[in-house]
């Protein structure tokens, strides 16, 4: 038993040491000289293989850039790493933080640069707000395997609905800048698809296992605590689509990448369940 024990707080001190590194990477690269770090930005006219990976970890303004951007990536990491340790899912985890840290940047690399071709945009980009909303986008994954191990939830509908809530937020957030028709064109589908599948997710618990966890916390607001936990996946969603589509575009000397946020929240999803499967 005293054996385990190491073993496991050896796990947990390996996975923290993981958690911590990224932030002190980034600040180290923040602390660069400024000719350094221009090498390190993607261009959508002058590409590199370095700047495709490296402009994810770059940034220029640290109280309006860096320090938000290391904000949001503990707010999905850390319990991301919570709740994939508690169901033992630690290799999944390790397998996201290497796969979001070490192939999402040329990913979302390639996806920026080709809507830059198509558009004919002349941009630079630099920041890691899309690594830390595929971080985002895994802890929505792992919420919904929390909810199936305790509650039963069917995953297909969970994962399903899931996706499909940001791009409504997406489209409220920013109804100001589309005509009314525009967004009617584009919500009424979104909703129709997603209000079927949300109340599949909340049907698909299962009674007896519900009960069960609900003698387990043994507390008075057990009941409540309980029926609420799968509505809780959509709150989540909500607050975490609040944190990646800021009202205002353009803040200080940036141009917030809203696609890039979008792209790195659905792609973490995405990634979390093959690599579940696998």
């Amino acid at each position: 038993m005293i054996n385990k024990g190491c073993g496991n707080l050896s796990n947990h001190r390996l996975g923290l040491i993981f958690v911590f590194l990224v932030p002190t990477v980034l600040f180290f690269i923040f602390c660069l000289p400024s000719d350094v770090k221009e090498l390190m930005v993607l261009r959508s006219d002058s590409l590199s293989v370095l700047s495709l990976f490296s402009c994810h970890f770059t940034h220029e303004n640290f109280a309006n850039h860096l320090l938000p951007n290391i904000f949001a990536y503990f707010v999905a990491v850390l319990p991301l790493y919570w709740l994939l340790f508690a169901l033992n899912e630690k290799r999944l985890f390790y397998k996201l933080f290497a796969f979001n840290c070490l192939a999402m940047p040329f990913i979302l690399s390639l996806i920026w640069i080709a809507v830059c071709k198509l558009w004919s945009w002349n941009t630079r980009s630099l920041g890691f707000s899309g690594i830390a909303s595929a971080f985002l986008g895994a802890l929505v994954f792992a919420y919904t395997l929390f909810l199936n191990k305790t509650l039963k939830v069917d995953t297909f509908y969970a994962y399903m609905s899931s996706i499909l809530l940001p791009p409504i937020m997406l489209a409220l957030t920013y109804f100001i800048y589309f005509a009314p028709a525009t967004i009617i064109a584009i919500t009424i589908p979104l909703l129709a698809a997603f209000i079927p599948l949300a109340y599949k997710t909340i049907k698909s618990t299962d009674p007896q296992t519900k009960n069960k966890l609900k003698e387990k916390i043994k507390n008075p607001n057990a009941t409540i605590i309980v029926n609420l936990l799968p509505y809780f996946l959509y709150l989540i969603i909500i607050g975490v689509s609040l944190i990646l589509f800021p009202t205002q575009i353009v803040q200080g000397n940036t141009i917030v990448n809203i696609l890039i946020h979008y792209a790195g929240f659905i792609l973490g999803i995405g990634t979390a369940q093959l690599m579940h499967k696998q």
